[in-house]
């Protein structure tokens, strides 16, 4: 003869009970779902997107990827030149160029802390698949101080990367150094 398996009957406030305590799971885990969702979304938008600042200086704007409107180049570092112009220098930075067709514009680096020689100070520009490089002590000065790195005229909308860094030649030590980097109309002469 086959037993019969007894089962015990829940009483009503068991079984309110157990369904709280299933609702709660249920709503643990869709919150946890959300904040994993929403986090997931924040983090694929700060990474993978850039931040861009509008900055316009007459008739002259640019974007960059700082979150602040000026743009600085912080601790570069003493490696080669190959490397220096390389995607391997993670000491640049990029930004867009636009305004009025043939307005001019200038690309200026200003030293704010720094204790080497400008004639080691190295830095490249590209500007779309161009890439332009020298060292700062072979370049003009301007009016306010600052070192003329680049002179052009916005015929369209241009990415520019500025990369920086110190010369493998340099015997000193290399600290804290600080550029930082306009786009100023440039007036002709």
């Amino acid at each position: 003869m086959k037993k019969r398996r007894r089962t015990k009957k829940l009483t009503k406030k068991q079984l309110r009970a157990r369904n709280q305590l299933y609702k709660n799971t249920a709503i643990s885990a869709l919150l946890c779902l959300l904040v994993l969702g929403i986090s997931y979304i924040i983090f694929r938008t700060d990474m993978l997107q850039p931040r861009i600042n509008r900055v316009t200086a007459s008739y002259i704007s640019f974007y960059n990827n700082d979150t602040t409107d000026v743009i600085k180049i912080n601790d570069i570092k003493k490696m080669s030149d190959d490397i220096g112009k390389s995607i391997v220098n993670t000491k640049y930075s990029e930004l867009k160029v636009s305004g009025e067709d043939n307005s001019n514009y200038q690309v200026v680096i200003y030293p704010v802390i720094n204790d080497i020689d400008l004639n080691y100070i190295k830095y490249s520009i590209t500007i779309d698949n161009n890439t332009y490089s020298d060292t700062l002590g072979n370049m003009p000065m301007s009016s306010d101080e600052g070192i003329i790195v680049y002179n052009s005229k916005v015929t369209e909308s241009q990415n520019i990367t500025i990369r920086m860094w110190v010369s493998k030649d340099y015997d000193g030590e290399v600290e804290n150094n600080s550029f930082k980097i306009k786009i100023n109309p440039r007036q002709e002469k």
